[in-house]
């Protein structure tokens, strides 16, 4: 299928919304969350990122008319590609780490610091197999676990079945996550934004897009994310009052509603959102998303000792991003380098 410009734009802001999301501080006087201000407003409105990736990969996994083992081996062989990502990076960040923590504390206070964590569960199954060590990788095996669940039940014609296992699965994780405090949900130690409770029902919404007969038009997306916004900020501040939840949501039940109209936007094609020089980044969004947490941690100093300059926040987002785009094109012209990023 041929690109389209317009998700490739989307695709560059939705990584710059990313890497905004991880330079924010959630502790001191920058605090997102510790009360209804711009921070977190802003932090909000840069939760359409994930979902328009997981939209966008179901999309354009999507095969309407397919014969229904043809979906299962793509699945497979998407879930492998997914998965090799991941491992590969994993390796990586725990590489970069170790060598970093050899040069500053030598071998055995970084062996004491690995056996304190593995003791203390800051590196158990969930941690390793499912988020990567790093606060990013997660989307990796969360979309691993979308495609296979979509590739398995489409390949034996049940449709109907996915679409009510992602709506429940999504139900399952707001009841563990922004709903926990409240008489519908529970708390648990279980991070329930991994795996397929955040990434099955935007996948599936991607792949029900790539099945419609009309395309994707800008102004009907551009009304539903405006909606799904302002419910989504409504709907923390609501449980926020009410039950105590915390400003800072990975996702409530009306950030589908901001991811779909979002996805609609970038979907549509429309000549005002074919921005060449950002569209022409679109291929290498993947390598910045993987890499970028490098150049979060690398900085992190001059955070700490820039933290209160005002225009110190947008130059810490775009520092991040030129080090992971400049990464990137690198790796993309070494060969084995660019199966990392492309």
């Amino acid at each position: 299928m041929d690109r389209i410009r317009s998700a490739d734009t989307f695709r560059v802001l939705a990584i710059v919304a990313v890497v905004a999301l991880h330079t924010a501080r959630h502790d001191g006087a920058r605090a997102v969350g510790q009360g209804w201000n711009l921070s977190t407003v802003l932090d909000a409105a840069e939760r359409f990122a994930v979902p328009l990736f997981f939209i966008l990969s179901g999309y354009f996994w999507a095969q309407p008319g397919a014969d229904p083992r043809a979906q299962w081996r793509r699945a497979l062989h998407l879930c492998r590609r997914v998965l090799a990502l991941y491992a590969s990076w994993v390796l990586v960040y725990a590489a970069v780490g170790a060598l970093g923590a050899l040069w500053q504390d030598g071998w055995t206070i970084a062996l004491q610091r690995l056996t304190v964590a593995w003791r203390g569960h800051r590196l158990g199954l969930q941690r390793v197999l499912l988020e990567g060590l790093t606060p990013h990788l997660w989307f990796l095996p969360a979309l691993a676990c979308a495609v296979l669940t979509s590739g398995a039940l489409l390949a034996r014609r049940l449709r109907a079945l996915l679409l009510v296992l992602a709506l429940a699965l999504f139900g399952l994780g707001l009841a563990g996550k922004a709903y926990a405090l409240t008489p519908l949900g529970w708390p648990t130690r279980f991070n329930l934004r991994d795996g397929p409770f955040f990434s099955l029902v935007f996948f599936v919404t991607g792949t029900e897009l790539r099945r419609r007969a009309r395309p994707a038009r800008l102004w009907p997306g551009l009304l539903l994310a405006l909606a799904g916004f302002a419910l989504q900020l409504l709907e923390v501040r609501w449980l926020h009052l009410r039950f105590g939840a915390a400003l800072v949501q990975d996702y409530v039940a009306s950030t589908w509603l901001y991811g779909l109209g979002v996805g609609l936007m970038a979907l549509s094609d429309a000549p005002a959102l074919r921005r060449p020089a950002l569209a022409a980044l679109g291929p290498l969004v993947l390598g910045i998303y993987a890499s970028h947490y490098l150049f979060v941690d690398w900085l992190r100093p001059l955070d700490d000792a820039w933290r209160a300059w005002p225009a110190w926040n947008a130059l810490y987002v775009a520092l991040v991003f030129a080090g992971a785009l400049l990464l990137t094109r690198l790796l993309a012209r070494w060969g084995p380098g660019r199966r990392l990023v492309m």
